[in-house]
């Protein structure tokens, strides 16, 4: 008899074992991923030659070329470029020499007079829709400026402040 107990209580505790649900088994399961990509906005401004030696003996509008730009974005919206204009001036003079400012594609004809539409003392705002490498966004700087007919003598100086950002 005592054989048949422990038989009988065996098989009781395999049956309650063995209907027992997995508590953790399932069908679906979730894992969360994630990344991050970090912003790439660069611009270099090299200064051409003549930047540095303008012309300003002739009271007539002269268009000069004064930078190439490199600009670079991985955003998808593209960047808005932002340039100064304003006067070339000189302390010992009353009268500065106004410039405006026009940014092109290097791949595009030089700007002529009337295509400098952002009055002296007005930022220029220039921008682009999509992303870009390294090296395939080259844009040139070009300034438009026209000296008065008895310009005081003297070294005269301004600077063109650039801001890029992302759209």
């Amino acid at each position: 008899m005592k054989l048949h107990l422990v038989l009988a209580s065996a098989l009781v505790i395999g049956a309650t074992v063995a209907s027992i649900p997995a508590a953790f088994a399932g069908t679906t399961a979730t894992v969360p991923i994630s990344g991050t990509v970090a912003s790439t906005l660069n611009i270099s401004a090299f200064p051409t030659t003549e930047a540095g030696t303008l012309d300003l003996s002739t009271a007539s509008d002269t268009i000069v070329k004064v930078a190439d730009l490199a600009i670079d974005t991985n955003n998808s919206t593209g960047y808005t470029l932002t340039a100064s204009s304003g006067n070339l001036s000189n302390p010992d003079s009353a009268t500065p020499i106004s410039y405006q400012v026009k940014v092109i594609d290097s791949s595009a004809s030089a700007p002529v007079s009337g295509d400098f539409t952002v009055a002296s003392g007005t930022d220029l705002s220039y921008g682009t829709s999509g992303a870009n490498a390294t090296g395939t966004n080259g844009k040139f700087l070009f300034i438009k400026y026209t000296p008065a007919g008895l310009q005081d003598p003297g070294n005269y100086n301004g600077t063109i402040n650039l801001t890029v950002a992302d759209n």
